[in-house]
């Protein structure tokens, strides 16, 4: 059984999780307030984006535009692959074309159902991997810049 939009805001709005369902760009945004991670904005919130892709196969939680790619966007991708490295199911993918670091959870739906802990434990991850990554990120490649967008 694929899921749906419309499913993963109803397994929000049973979590109390308040949410924005865009119906025309097919996402689902969560604003999460931050400890430590910064935004290139400089402010202590990601907007967490929640898609169903492959026609609702897979739930995709992501955050775009996570971290600045500095002056050395290769290094700066390298060290948050490290730290993907040591976060279980968390992942960094880079669109080097828009200079985009995208923090990632996914997981497989297919002929199963999504439930609303399993919804609740990606955005969390991914929430807590952000303010643990923050601290990582741009402090030992010269010339890249941390979550706030400052030199390091």
């Amino acid at each position: 059984m694929a899921m749906s939009l419309r499913q993963c805001a109803e397994l929000l709005v049973a979590a109390r999780v308040r949410h924005h369902v865009d119906v025309e760009q097919g996402v689902i945004r969560v604003l999460w307030i931050t400890r430590d991670y910064l935004s290139l904005r400089q402010e202590n919130l990601a907007i967490l984006q929640i898609t169903a892709p492959d026609d609702g196969q897979r739930c995709r939680v992501t955050l775009e535009r996570a971290f600045a790619v500095g002056r050395d966007p290769a290094a700066t991708c390298l060290e948050l692959c490290r730290a993907a490295a040591d976060t279980p199911g968390v992942g960094i993918e880079f669109d080097a074309g828009v200079d985009n670091l995208r923090m990632v959870v996914e997981a497989a739906v297919e002929d199963g159902e999504l439930t609303q802990r399993q919804l609740a434990v990606m955005i969390g991850s991914l929430a807590e991997a952000a303010e643990r990554w923050s601290g990582m990120v741009g402090r030992s490649v010269p010339g890249t810049t941390d979550s706030g967008g400052r030199a390091a």
